[in-house]
């Protein structure tokens, strides 16, 4: 797996400027430079804040579609497209969603 090519698809995904992943992961500009830019892989740690700041874990990050086997076509595609928000949207859908009366145990 390419790890910078990966995590520069999932930022592009999420229309994403390496300023703004910067400002997520609390990384700095000129560290996401040298990983974009000259191939510099990062960290385990620094890889866990990008990760968080583009919405998954290192598993997921990590997972290549496995996860999703058991997922229709129209999940799979609902979970991308969910994982693509930020995570204040991300937030509100899920306290939407876990509001509705009749899928509360």
């Amino acid at each position: 797996m390419d790890v910078i090519k990966k995590l520069n698809t999932m930022r592009l995904e999420r229309n994403m400027s390496v300023y703004r992943l910067a400002e997520l992961s609390g990384l700095s500009q000129s560290t996401l430079a040298n990983t974009f830019t000259r191939g510099t892989v990062p960290s385990i740690r620094n890889l866990e804040l990008l990760c968080e700041a583009l919405g998954c874990t290192l598993a997921q990050f990590f997972t290549v579609d496995e996860v999703q086997m058991d997922l229709t076509p129209q999940e799979q595609l609902l979970m991308n497209n969910y994982r693509k928000l930020p995570e204040s949207v991300r937030f509100s859908i899920a306290t939407i969603v876990n509001t509705v009366p009749s899928i509360q145990n």
